[in-house]
């Protein structure tokens, strides 16, 4: 072979192999552009929180800066709707779809109870996945875990620190079930299942590893992490509500005379504090200019009775358990540098099914990817440019097993077969004149207030502030006298929010067609099943840890995903 045609050669092998690696660089640019083009995305959920729990709501009982500087960068949710009771709620919120669907709406899931979120439901994490997101859940997880197939590692989450139950005590994170007392804190990666040993405040244990998570992100991919906090639940140790520092709660809230009471505003405190290192640390790695943040309760609070937290829905009627408003409207709020006009509130209809079509639509994602019977509404040009919501109505839920059942419809709410237990009007109204004045200079210069300031696109003063607190503030009159709702209630909730006056006799109509778009989801409902706790799941098998106890054959599996 003669030099030219040899030096042709090699020439021609340099130009090729240069355009390979050309290309390379190119797609490999483009993957990290559209990974940064994907907002990160990041929930912070917490447990049992009252309406009148946070102070942007009115109250000033229990300070909120973080969270209020959240609220009022952002939209404040006025109508954020969600199921009565934990795991139906998560289960909404990781599905897309009402918990009937799933046979996940009744009694929350006890631990080494055999149920679960079926195999066959794509969870909001898998989801995001698909469009390249790293995936990380810290804290509750409660939704089922008889199986490893069940556990968030294996369902979308590349990893998990966190419990699989439905609380843990603060500090030695344990729970006790049927007088079978385990540990309850669990590290998983990547379907590998460990245990985490730690006597750490659960509060702060979850804020240092949202923060670790956040400054080892790898920036080329978008981030999915969801908080899941045990605050402000009530646990199973002798002290029901857990603070870090009892002196230093003494100290900074004395001025609430109700100790426990006291107690639950330190647990929210150290809730808050956690929200402001969170947005301070995505700041901190200018991850925060494209990211959307929401903050919200996955329930009502639990003033009194079972598994009781002291906490307010005040004004609102109800707790936790009932489909009154103080069970099913939630604190909520969301923050994004994509909302138009920011600093406001939204009395738009939004149900916590559709957080996962909303993400996924923000994301970028094609919404006919996502599967069919979703209940969940796209609701991301509503929250951004203020677009009128497609959601109409709400299914609040169906007990079958307690002849429950409640609908939204508009103006009007309809409550078949209500709750009597915690039906009534509890909490603390949050406004006495031994409390200190609402501190707005507190929330602008709060960890959160400081952040956000640096990249938001809100405008507003001191003024702005009061007025955004006082519209989101609920106020009722009449406490004196209102219907038992034994058999059936129907309340127009935009006049009368408190649910004090039954128009059920004024409006026949209505309620005829609340029970029929009732009665369309009786004929997709799947039954729950027995709530018993299986022996074979005690701590003791495990080492005295709540783990899986089941192993599923793999056609089991393949039976069970439908994928």
């Amino acid at each position: 072979m003669s030099n030219s045609i040899l030096n042709c050669i090699v020439s021609m092998s340099v130009i090729i192999a240069s355009g390979c690696l050309f290309y390379f660089y190119v797609v490999l640019a483009k993957e990290e552009a559209q990974g940064q083009q994907r907002p990160n995305i990041i929930v912070i959920m917490a447990d049992d929180l009252g309406w009148n729990d946070v102070s942007f709501h009115g109250a000033d009982q229990i300070p909120t800066p973080n969270i209020d500087a959240l609220a009022y960068n952002g939209v404040i949710l006025q109508r954020h709707y969600v199921l009565p009771i934990c795991t139906p709620s998560r289960t909404a919120f990781l599905t897309g779809r009402y918990p009937i669907r799933t046979g996940m709406q009744g009694y929350p899931l006890k631990a080494g109870e055999e149920r679960a979120i079926p195999l066959n439901n794509t969870l909001l994490p898998e989801y995001l996945r698909k469009l390249g997101y790293a995936t990380h859940l810290v804290g509750k997880w409660h939704v089922g875990y008889y199986s490893d197939y069940h556990t968030p590692a294996y369902r979308g989450f590349d990893t998990f620190l966190g419990y699989y139950s439905g609380y843990i005590t603060y500090f030695k994170h344990t729970i006790e079930q049927n007088l079978h007392v385990g540990y309850d804190l669990h590290y998983d990666v990547a379907g590998n299942l460990s245990v985490k040993y730690s006597h750490e405040y659960m509060t702060d244990l979850i804020t240092e590893r949202a923060e670790d998570i956040i400054f080892n992100h790898n920036r080329s991919k978008p981030l999915y992490l969801q908080l899941s906090h045990v605050a402000a639940h009530s646990s199973d140790a002798k002290a029901n509500m857990e603070v870090r520092d009892e002196e230093e709660t003494n100290a900074t809230l004395g001025y609430i005379e109700d100790f426990d009471r006291r107690k639950l505003a330190g647990v929210v405190t150290a809730m808050d504090e956690s929200v402001g290192r969170v947005v301070q640390a995505l700041r901190q790695t200018n991850m925060l200019e494209n990211s959307i943040i929401v903050f919200m309760s996955d329930n009502g609070a639990q003033t009194v009775g079972l598994l009781n937290n002291y906490g307010s829905n005040y004004p609102l009627r109800g707790l936790k358990f009932t489909l009154f408003e103080g069970g099913v409207r939630g604190v909520a709020c969301v923050y994004s540098p994509a909302i138009k006009n920011p600093s406001r509130i939204s009395n738009q209809l939004i149900h916590v099914t559709d957080w996962l079509p909303t993400f996924y639509s923000a994301a970028g994602g094609n919404l006919e990817d996502l599967e069919e019977n979703l209940d969940g509404v796209d609701q991301w040009a509503t929250i951004v440019s203020e677009k009128k919501t497609r959601r109409k109505n709400v299914l609040l839920n169906i007990d079958e097993k307690q002849a429950l059942s409640g609908a939204l419809m508009g103006r009007y709410k309809l409550i078949n077969g209500a709750n009597v237990s915690y039906g009534d009007y509890y909490g603390d109204s949050g406004t006495s004149e031994s409390y200190p004045e609402y501190n707005v200079s507190n929330v602008l210069h709060s960890a959160a207030g400081s952040a956000l300031a640096s990249v938001s696109n809100a405008t507003f003063n001191s003024e702005r502030i009061i007025e955004l607190r006082r519209a989101a503030t609920v106020v009722c009159d009449n406490f004196t006298s209102y219907p038992r709702c034994l058999d059936r209630c129907l309340f127009d909730v935009y006049k009368d929010p408190c649910e004090t006056t039954d128009v059920s006799r004024e409006h026949p109509e209505v309620v005829d067609e609340l029970n029929r778009f009732i009665a369309e989801y009786f004929a997709v409902l799947k039954t729950q099943t027995s709530g018993l706790v299986d022996p074979r799941s005690y701590p003791e098998h495990f080492n005295g840890t709540w783990m899986p106890w089941i192993k599923l054959p793999d056609d089991e599996i393949r039976l069970l995903s439908g994928r």
